[in-house]
């Protein structure tokens, strides 16, 4: 009967220690952070680009052949060694693919994208997938991202449960090796109810755009300083790596629009002018940068107003669609 007893004893006191461990809401406490520093060989690589595989015609929902994903990273290959992807898909499992089948030197921050306007089905989904894809390519996939601009007031895909995504980061965190971030405006992070996401990350995943902030680009560089120095003095012992920040080719005027009130001007001269200061200031600095992005895309920003394929949100690349370099790189 004692030996029973105690061996009742020790099942319950497992299963509290196995409760114990399961992600709540509740405050997770101090964390010790998993270290973010972009390696590959021995090298620093954390100067990286955002990379979206859709041609002219593809969108969200479609997937790009392996052919043109391989023509893609063999062109980034050239200079940037760091990709982030942004959700985990098809997509993004294709493209890990093709890195891993064509042993390209590329790794990858992969991402999770949440949406509060979709069914619960789906963001689960995304979930369990970016997991997956974090273990299937644990040598290839550096960094995991749970979210995109999710907090941030104007969002469009905002999530209002905090509760809910904490829970999702810890759930991805106790199940990958690799660190863990959200990536968000820093409209969100620079407010007080940042801290409670900030304690479940390993490090900062920032955005800051001088253009969609309404300066010109004689101030763009120092604004996006000045960004990133009052982040890294609001959460001192995280890393703030700047994933996604760069200068448009085209926009609309004055069409009544946000977009169209804005003063700064968009071009290929400007977005050379831009992209040479902060990319001067990452090197310099040793700044992880996940810059946006690599290749314009078509399908963003919708088609409705006078002059669409205007719109800045379709050309942010440092290549156009048809992957022709832009100025910047000639």
């Amino acid at each position: 009967m004692r030996l029973f007893s105690r061996c009742l004893l020790v099942c319950l006191l497992g299963m509290l220690a196995a409760c114990s461990s399961m992600p709540s809401a509740e405050s997770s406490g101090s964390l010790e952070k998993r270290q973010f520093e972009p390696m590959l060989d021995g090298r620093w690589i954390g100067n990286g680009m955002s990379y979206g595989a859709y041609r002219d015609g593809e969108a969200p929902g479609d997937l790009t052949s392996k052919a043109d994903i391989l023509e893609d990273l063999r062109i980034l290959q050239q200079r940037w060694n760091l990709i982030r992807l942004y959700g985990a898909d098809q997509q993004s499992r294709n493209i890990l693919e093709v890195i891993r089948d064509n042993d390209l030197p590329i790794r990858v921050m992969q991402g999770a994208w949440l949406d509060a306007n979709k069914p619960e089905a789906e963001n689960r989904a995304q979930i369990d997938e970016v997991i997956r894809l974090a273990n299937d390519f644990a040598e290839i996939v550096i960094a995991v991202n749970v979210g995109n601009e999710i907090f941030v007031d104007w969002s469009y895909h905002r999530i209002d449960d905090m509760d809910k995504v904490i829970g999702w980061i810890r759930e991805v965190r106790a199940n990958v090796r690799q660190p863990v971030t959200v990536n968000d405006d820093y409209n969100f992070w620079n407010k007080p109810r940042a801290q409670r996401v900030a304690d479940e990350v390993d490090f900062i995943g920032l955005h800051a755009y001088a253009f969609w902030n309404n300066k010109t680009l004689d101030v763009a560089m120092a604004w996006t300083e000045e960004i990133y120095r009052d982040i890294q003095q609001r959460y001192p012992d995280h890393v703030i790596a700047y994933c996604e920040t760069g200068w448009p080719t085209s926009r609309v005027y004055g069409d009544g629009s946000y977009e169209g009130g804005l003063i700064g001007k968009a071009g290929e001269a400007e977005q050379k002018i831009f992209f040479e200061q902060y990319d001067a200031w990452v090197e310099q600095n040793r700044v992880i940068s996940l810059y946006f992005e690599a290749f314009d895309e078509q399908w963003k920003g919708g088609f409705d107003g006078e002059n669409p394929l205007d719109k800045a949100e379709k050309h942010w690349g440092l290549y156009d669609s048809q992957r022709r370099p832009k100025q910047v790189l000639q």
